[in-house]
């Protein structure tokens, strides 16, 4: 894939994301809003407070699971800008010796953004994170076109170097300073691959847990609507399965079955001697 494909499938998991957690938050509201209807009948009389007891627990357990996973993926967010706030910083300290009058013509490389720092928490909009990604990319554009375009321009000065033109050393010199260049580039793109992979790797997971707490619930509560939209989802896949097995009534226990306990059957005090007898003179038998 390509630097854009790549950060347009994350921004894809992103939308997805937010879009999962818009819909767990407006469940646990109705589931709210219920729980609110019966607690004006049960304070009526003392007896019926305890029997809402069920319907409170669900609700709080449901809220904190979301809200938990919502600050996860806010806490992904603020890891992320970091990531690509460093590297911007990175590769301008790594350009910082070399000569950027040709480089980079058309395009102003050094910008202003919001600091980061690893000690203090903080809250980044992912149009932060997309300014800042797209600069380096067009940095690293910008530096894989001038690579070309020198390309070029020494094989033309081997050619009349080849025809007794004087230029060897600045040929050198050239050369030299465009594999500094290649080596550079490289660097830069190896970073923002280990990025991208990384990125998607914890996206495709938070994904998979807002999913598969999303049909629990609705597996547990049966709402007038479903809001949930396979169509704007980028996994239907995943979302046919969760929803075809969250119809069966074994919904959990197909998921936890390697929770099920299996009690472990120990040997006698004969079969242990009988066994370790015949490892002992296994020993001195040739097959």
């Amino acid at each position: 894939m390509s630097v854009v494909s790549d950060f347009i499938e994350i921004e894809d998991y992103k939308n997805d994301i937010f879009r999962i957690i818009t819909e767990i938050e407006g469940k646990c509201e109705n589931l709210e809003n219920i729980y609110k209807e019966y607690l004006k009948q049960a304070t009526k009389t003392k007896d019926y407070l305890m029997s809402l007891d069920t319907l409170f627990f669900q609700l709080n357990l449901t809220k904190k699971d979301a809200n938990n996973y919502s600050e996860l993926f806010s806490l992904f967010i603020y890891q992320m800008y970091g990531q690509y706030y460093k590297f911007y910083n990175k590769v301008l300290r790594n350009l910082e010796n070399i000569d950027k009058t040709d480089l980079f013509k058309d395009l102003v490389y050094e910008k202003k953004f919001t600091s980061y720092t690893d000690l203090h928490y903080k809250e980044y909009s992912f149009e932060e994170i997309r300014s800042i990604h797209n600069l380096i990319v067009s940095i690293m554009t910008c530096i894989s076109n001038y690579i070309e375009k020198q390309k070029y321009e020494i094989e033309d000065d081997d050619v009349r170097v080849n025809k007794g033109v004087s230029i060897d050393t600045l040929v050198f010199e050239k050369r030299r300073f465009n594999d500094i260049l290649t080596n550079e580039n490289r660097l830069f793109h190896s970073i923002m691959k280990k990025f991208y992979d990384y990125q998607k790797k914890i996206m495709k997971r938070i994904m998979l847990k807002l999913k598969l707490l999303y049909f629990q619930i609705d597996n547990d509560i049966q709402f007038e609507s479903f809001n949930y939209s396979p169509r704007q989802s980028i996994t239907p896949n995943i979302d046919s399965k969760f929803r075809k097995v969250a119809k069966q009534q074994d919904f959990e226990s197909i998921l936890l079955q390697e929770f099920n306990y299996t009690p472990v059957i120990k040997p006698d005090i004969f079969t242990s001697v009988k066994l370790f007898i015949f490892k002992f003179l296994s020993k001195f038998c040739i097959f």
